[in-house]
Parts: C-alpha cells; sequence; structure tokens
C-alpha cells in the first residue's frame, strides 16, 4: 500500500494556530514591543500556512514521500522560525502583489511555497476586472501545479498588457515533476501573450526544462530580450534554446551565465546570433566555452552592427579566439562595455583585441589573461584611440615593472578615466611610480586599484606623495594585502647581474618617465 502524503487535520492546525497567536505576543511583550491581538493571529495563521506549504511540499521526493516524522519536525522548524520573526516585526504579511506606479506586478520577498489560496492573494491586482499590469516579476516564489494555475489564469486576464514576464527562481524545492508541470501551465499561458522580455534565470532547467517553456518561447513573434543565467543550460539544453527561438530578428538582449554549454553549446546559441541582427547586449559568461565555442559566437556576431555589450568572461578560449573576435569588434562601432576576463587570452590575443577596439569603449575587462609587459605594450598604443574609456581592469595578471610602465604611456591621453584596476601584477616601486604620476593629471579619476602588489615601504610613500600633491590621494585603494618585502628582494637578485648604480639610473629613469607622462596629461 502507497504511503500517504504528509498531513495535519484542520482541528490541528487551528489549534497551533491559537498557541503561536499568544507566543507572538508573549515574545513580543519580552522585547518591550507590543502587538494587537488581531494582529498577532493574523501573524500567526499566515506563519502556520508557510510552514505547512513548506513540510508538504518537502515531504514528496523524486523516490517518494519522506517520514512522517521528518515533515513534523520541518514543520516545527519553519513554524519556529516565522513565529520569531513575526514577533520581532521583521515579517509583513503580504495581501497582494505590490504593484509599482509603472505598472509592475513584484513579488519579489521571502522565499515562499505558493498555495492556490496564496497564490490568488498575491496575483488579485492581475486577476482584477481592469488590470493592465505591464510586467510581472515573480522570483522567490515557488509553483507547484495549483499555483501556476492560478499564475496562468492571472496572466490570462492581463494578456493584453502584460509584455515583460521575469519568471527567474520559481521553482525552488519542487520535486522535478511538479516542477516541470508548473513551467508548462505557465508557459502555455504566456504563449497568448506578445512578450517584449522573458526572463527564465535561476530555475533548474536542463533541457526538460527548456522544454517544458517551449510554448512561451516559441510563440514569440517580436521577442527583445531572452535570459537563461544559471539554469543548468548544457549542450543539449542550449540546442534546444537555439530550436524554439524561432523568430529572433527582433532579439536585442541575449543573456546565459553560469551554465554548462562547452563548445557544441555555444555553436547551437550562435545559430540564434547570426538571425539577430539587432543584438546590443549579449552574454554567455562562465559557461566552459572554449576556442571552437567562441570563434563561433565571434563570427556569428558578424550578422549585426549594433552591439553594445559584449561579456564572454570566465570561459577557457584561449587566444585562438581573438582573430574571428577582432573581425566582430571592427564592426562594433557602437559597443561601450566588452568584458573578456579570465579568457586565456594571453599577449598575442590582447594583441589582436587591442587593435581591433572601436572607440567608444567605455568599459575594458581584461583580468586574469596572463597579459606580460608585451601585451601591457600593444594596450598602451590602443589607449589613445579610446578617448571615452572610464574603467579600465587588468587585474590578476603579469604585467611587472617593464608592463605596468609600457602601460602608463597610454594613460595619459584617458580624460574620462574613472577607474583603473591593477592589483596582483607583481608591480613593484618603480612600475606603480609610472603609473601614479601618469594618471596624476587625470581629472575624472576616482580609484586607483594597486593592491597585492611587492611595493616597497618607500615604494608606496612616494606613490602616496604623488596623489597627495595632485590632490588625489582619495582615489587610492587600500594596500593592505601589498608585500612590502618582494619589491626589495627582486632588487637583491637583479643586483647578481647588474650593479648598484645601474638600478638606480632605471629607478630615476622610471622617475623621469612618470614626470613627462604627468606633464603630458596635464597638458592635453
Amino acid at each position: 500500500m502507497a504511503e500517504q502524503e504528509w498531513s495535519l487535520s484542520e482541528e490541528q492546525r487551528a489549534e497551533t494556530v491559537a498557541r503561536i497567536t499568544q507566543s507572538i505576543a508573549n515574545l513580543a511583550f519580552s522585547q518591550g514591543t507590543s502587538i494587537e491581538d488581531a494582529e498577532a493571529q493574523h501573524s500567526a495563521t499566515i506563519a502556520e500556512k508557510k510552514a505547512y506549504t513548506v513540510a508538504q511540499v518537502e515531504s514528496r521526493t523524486t523516490t517518494g514521500i519522506r517520514p512522517h516524522s521528518d515533515s513534523l519536525k520541518a514543520y516545527t522548524r519553519n513554524l519556529a522560525n516565522l513565529v520569531l520573526s513575526a514577533a520581532k516585526g521583521q515579517t509583513k504579511a503580504q495581501q497582494n502583489g505590490a504593484v509599482t506606479s509603472t505598472g509592475e506586478l513584484n513579488l519579489v520577498g521571502d522565499r515562499e511555497f505558493l498555495t492556490k489560496d496564496t497564490a490568488r492573494e498575491v496575483f488579485a491586482p492581475m486577476l482584477a476586472p481592469d488590470s493592465d499590469i505591464t510586467k510581472v516579476k515573480l522570483s522567490t516564489k515557488s509553483f507547484g501545479r495549483d499555483a501556476a494555475e492560478v499564475a496562468a489564469e492571472a496572466m490570462a486576464n492581463v494578456a493584453g498588457s502584460l509584455v515583460d514576464a521575469d519568471m527567474s527562481d520559481i521553482i525552488a524545492g519542487r520535486p522535478e515533476a511538479e516542477a516541470l508541470e508548473a513551467l508548462r501551465i505557465m508557459s502555455a499561458a504566456l504563449s497568448c501573450l506578445q512578450l517584449r522580455s522573458l526572463d527564465l534565470s535561476d530555475n533548474a532547467l536542463g533541457e526538460k526544462g527548456v522544454r517544458a517553456c517551449a510554448s512561451a518561447i516559441e510563440s514569440q513573434a517580436a521577442l527583445q530580450e531572452l535570459a537563461f543565467q544559471n539554469v543548468g543550460c548544457s549542450i543539449r539544453a542550449c540546442q534546444a534554446v537555439a530550436e524554439l527561438v524561432k523568430r529572433p530578428q527582433e532579439l536585442r538582449r541575449l543573456h546565459l551565465h553560469n551554465n554548462m554549454s562547452d563548445d557544441a553549446g555555444a555553436v547551437a546559441i550562435a545559430q540564434i546570433l547570426q538571425r539577430a541582427p539587432r543584438m546590443a547586449d549579449f552574454r554567455m559568461a562562465s559557461s566552459r566555452v572554449g576556442a571552437e565555442g567562441g570563434a563561433a559566437l565571434a563570427r556569428a556576431l558578424c550578422a549585426g552592427e549594433n552591439l553594445e555589450r559584449l561579456d564572454l568572461s570566465d570561459n577557457p578560449m584561449t587566444e585562438e579566439v581573438a582573430p574571428a573576435l577582432a573581425e566582430a569588434l571592427r564592426k562594433q562601432d557602437k559597443l561601450v562595455r566588452l568584458n573578456l576576463n579570465d579568457t586565456s587570452l594571453k599577449d598575442e590575443g590582447i594583441q589582436a583585441i587591442a587593435e581591433a577596439l572601436p572607440a567608444n569603449v567605455l568599459e575594458l575587462e581584461l583580468a586574469l589573461n596572463e597579459v606580460t609587459a608585451e601585451g601591457a605594450r600593444s594596450l598602451a598604443q590602443a589607449l589613445g584611440r579610446l578617448p571615452r574609456l572610464q574603467r579600465l581592469s587588468l587585474q590578476e595578471n603579469e604585467l611587472e615593472n617593464e608592463g605596468a610602465i609600457a602601460l602608463a604611456r597610454g594613460l595619459n591621453k584617458l580624460k574620462d578615466l574613472r577607474e583603473l584596476h591593477l592589483s596582483q601584477n607583481q608591480i613593484g616601486r618603480m612600475g606603480a611610480i609610472a603609473i601614479a604620476k601618469a594618471v596624476a593629471g587625470l581629472p575624472k579619476l576616482e580609484r586607483l586599484e594597486l593592491d597585492e602588489n611587492q611595493i616597497s615601504e618607500d615604494g608606496i610613500a612616494h606613490l602616496k606623495s604623488i596623489l597627495e600633491k595632485a590632490g588625489q590621494q582619495h582615489i587610492l585603494g587600500s594596500l593592505e594585502e601589498n608585500d612590502l618585502d618582494a619589491d626589495e628582494e627582486l632588487g637583491e637578485q637583479d643586483d647578481d647581474d647588474q650593479d648598484e648604480d645601474a638600478i638606480e639610473q632605471d629607478d630615476d629613469a622610471a622617475d623621469d618617465l612618470a614626470d613627462a607622462l604627468a606633464k603630458q596629461a596635464q597638458i592635453h
């Protein structure tokens, strides 16, 4: 005989509400506050309902029903936490979803397993006869079948006005079968709408989940924004996305982040980009994309010339992707933000990218790319063609003194530069001073990060003196993790190959170069 789902009788639940009503009042009094009897009872009712729903959902597993004793423990534990929060005034019973002045129903808040009844409460604004809600955000609320049916009813009621559907993080804690059914129900309702944006991020989708949302995806004729971030978008899931996005001609924003797409998945997503000439914002970060997949994405981006933001960070693409990516960048005159952090480009890749950077770039992220002095020289030459650059990140590379001095040569023309990140680059005294003197004349600089380098104590004092004289001492970030001794040890090693006079000449030359750069910056 099959084990029955865990439950409590109505009498047991009513008795529990009565007990915790008094507990809430007593706890509030002990903390020096008071609470009306009606408010305490209302808070107790809401708390019990939430705890009971959570326990019921968690009692069901993919292999059967949990022991009743485990579910009872979960119920009492959750109930105790909710009662404490209610007594402290940290939770408010939500009668309806919060509707903003722009016509958005936003359910984001405490995590909650919605039931049919609680779903009707939060969707009341969308269920109203004359509702004209234009956007709905359902994150942090978990939907089973019953709650999903209410959501579908609400969406159908605003079919004439709803254009933005944020369905991120809506099946947390649900058994797979229940979660997939909830997605199918709500997606069927969305298929009758003409959406502008659809966000399915932060749901454990995989290929099954993507296909459960098929009706919502493939029905859209003018979708402009689509997101699948942190959804377990495997190769097959990416292939499903490419299959279901049938009309991407109006697509302007496509975000995939923290997935496991690999090269084959990226090749599938490239099929969408090839048919999306208006793409302005593309992100496929932290998705295990290698050289083959990265090159496929880059070639596909050549289909349009409207790209404004590109994020391919945290992918092992290597320098092999640089030629294709450089070709794509040359076509993107509107590009303002480029994030290629942790893509293993090395000097060869940095050189190719630097030569192709469009003049409108505002933010350039090149951290964790094994960039040495050679790459810094290529980048320094490119900076003269980026007059609008506001943020430059090269942290966690291998610039050392030579690379820092080379980079300093290109900084003087960056009048709009606000942030310069050079932490963890093995930069010593000479390099740090060269950078400081080069940026001392930049009027808008707000932040200079040089921590976790190898700047000696004298070097830090000199660095701070330069910035203080320029009235910019406030821009220097923390140096708490800087290795004060490493620069001195480096000097001792150099003594084996060069005499002391030669080292001092190099130091003086660096100072002279930095002074000249600072003067140039002030002139320009």
